[in-house]
């Protein structure tokens, strides 16, 4: 469960949120499921950098939180960009797309969203062959 579940103040929440960035660059926050909708994780950070946030949805918490941290790491440590069409191989079995999220990002990412606001860019990360066919990149490969 999110910190505020767990009785946390949103004070308290967002003074956390404000140390891991400065500890590691970012924080990955996940959501936990409801009965109408999946997980899903995303970062915040990646903005002061000027890269998009990372969004990933359907994963458990630990897989969200390696994804999501490895990908970051990808952008904090070797300055690897990561936009819209973009794709990329993940342990060596699983093809990323990454689109951007253009509506809702507010919605979508609301702790990220009320730090950085309208210019914040959203990434959404895709599973190719689960999320996205095949064929619609193989006229896109970096």
């Amino acid at each position: 469960m999110c910190d505020i579940c767990n009785g946390m103040s949103v004070e308290d929440a967002d003074a956390r949120t404000d140390q891991c960035i400065r500890d590691y660059g970012r924080q990955v926050l996940f959501i936990e499921p409801d009965r109408f909708s999946q997980p899903y994780a995303y970062t915040i950070g990646l903005s002061l950098v000027g890269h998009p946030e990372f969004l990933v949805r359907g994963l458990d918490y630990a897989h969200s939180v390696y994804m999501l941290n490895g990908l970051s790491a990808a952008v904090l440590e070797n300055n690897e960009v990561f936009a819209h069409g973009h794709n990329c191989q993940w342990n060596r079995q699983t093809l990323l797309y990454f689109a951007k999220i253009t509506q809702g990002i507010k919605h979508e990412a609301p702790w990220a969203y009320s730090r950085y606001g309208p210019s914040m860019g959203l990434l959404e990360v895709l599973f190719v062959g689960r999320d996205l066919p095949f064929d619609a990149i193989s006229a896109r490969n970096n």
